[in-house]
């Protein structure tokens, strides 16, 4: 059966349909630019603002860890100083306590008095 109507294939050629889609993405390209370009700034915001929240959220969380690290450190030091002090205050203590004279031994509770008067100046006083 012969057709009267010419097929496509016949009148449409690869190369015209090559110089369509060209034409085509020609006139599309001023559009699909400005579209790219609003889509790319619009996610630079976004992303300037999430990093700006970011930041802030982790200079707050190191200026907390910065507080309590002071604090840890101040309360060690002044746990060292207590423990030299005693360290200090026990060797002198101890040197009188075995090299105290004979008239005195019947003295030692004014020694001890001494000693735990020593003891509470360090708690409350370092």
């Amino acid at each position: 059966m012969a057709s009267f109507i010419p097929r496509a294939k016949d009148l449409i050629t690869e190369e015209d349909i090559q110089t369509w889609v060209s034409a085509g993405v020609r006139a599309a390209m001023p559009l699909m630019f400005t579209e790219t370009r609003e889509l790319l700034l619009f996610a630079m915001h976004e992303h300037q603002r999430i990093l700006e929240e970011q930041t802030r959220a982790m200079r707050q969380t190191l200026e907390v860890q910065s507080e309590a690290m002071q604090y840890t450190i101040e309360t060690q030091g002044r746990q060292v100083s207590r423990l030299i002090a005693f360290g200090g205050l026990t060797a002198i203590f101890s040197k009188f306590w075995q090299d105290i004279p004979a008239w005195l031994r019947d003295k030692r509770w004014s020694l001890a008095a001494a000693y735990g008067a020593g003891v509470l100046a360090i708690i409350f006083g370092v």
